[in-house]
């Protein structure tokens, strides 16, 4: 990973021959099959080099984004949990990038997986202020089910690059399915036993594994996040970060 690289997404083509389908990775590998034995696949694909280039790092499911005066915060949390949502309504709020698909936590630090935003259709219905973003995006319909969009972060006119460094806060989503948005201060143990359970391995769990783990639940700065209503989790998370002394814009 090179610190603070500049991302440029890759479009890969994915030729369709009646029902069957072909997608040219960039390394020159051809994928071949039903859509979404493809589309899983390419997912697959691009994770794996990822953690081919990061082996000696533990991979948790989270977004990361940059506050305006430049606090790096972790937002992890399984799927369904709200990342992309939350993410994307930080940028609007002038945060910056890094992703929201996955972190690796190695020894230098943490770094994203630098993945454009997967936007569904019913994310846009449940929030229309975001409909202007999909206009133009790359998308994809999987076995007639609804379409997802891939949102290039930069449509927010502010740069997207990929750094590895320390993490100034964390939040652990839970997706409340509430109107309303409750944070709350958790301990280091209590954050040290949400992040072994969203903790990704094709190896077994080492005591490096644990050690790296450790080293992003420092407290005071770690956040139970109840998501509810976007608006309402958002400035909760500004008022918190400002509440600690990482003070940060509306």
């Amino acid at each position: 990973m090179i610190d603070g690289a500049a991302v440029a997404p890759q479009i890969v083509n994915i030729e369709c021959h009646q029902d069957f389908f072909r997608a040219r990775l960039p390394a020159g590998r051809t994928l071949e099959g039903t859509l979404r034995y493809v589309t899983e696949h390419l997912d697959y694909f691009v994770e794996s080099c990822s953690r081919a280039d990061e082996a000696d790092a533990v991979s948790l499911p989270a977004a990361l984004l940059v506050s305006p005066d430049g606090r790096r915060v972790l937002f992890a949390g399984g799927r369904k949990s709200g990342k992309t949502t939350l993410a994307l309504g930080l940028l609007s709020a002038g945060w910056t990038f890094e992703g929201d698909a996955r972190v690796f936590i190695g020894a230098d630090g943490v770094a994203a997986h630098p993945r454009t935003l997967r936007v569904t259709q019913s994310l846009v219905w449940r929030h229309p202020c975001f409909a202007d973003l999909v206009d133009g995006a790359p998308s994809l319909v999987v076995d007639g089910l609804e379409t997802t969009f891939a949102v290039d972060p930069r449509r927010w006119g502010r740069g997207w690059s990929v750094a590895v460094g320390k993490i100034d806060a964390v939040f652990f989503l839970e997706n409340a399915d509430s109107l309303h948005s409750a944070i709350r201060r958790t301990s280091s143990d209590e954050a040290f036993g949400r992040a072994l359970q969203l903790f990704s391995s094709v190896l077994p769990l080492t005591a490096r594994h644990v050690s790296l783990l450790r080293s992003i639940v420092p407290a005071p700065f770690l956040f139970h996040l109840e998501l509810g209503a976007l608006d309402g989790a958002v400035g909760g998370i500004v008022e918190t970060l400002q509440a600690i002394g990482l003070s940060t814009s509306d």
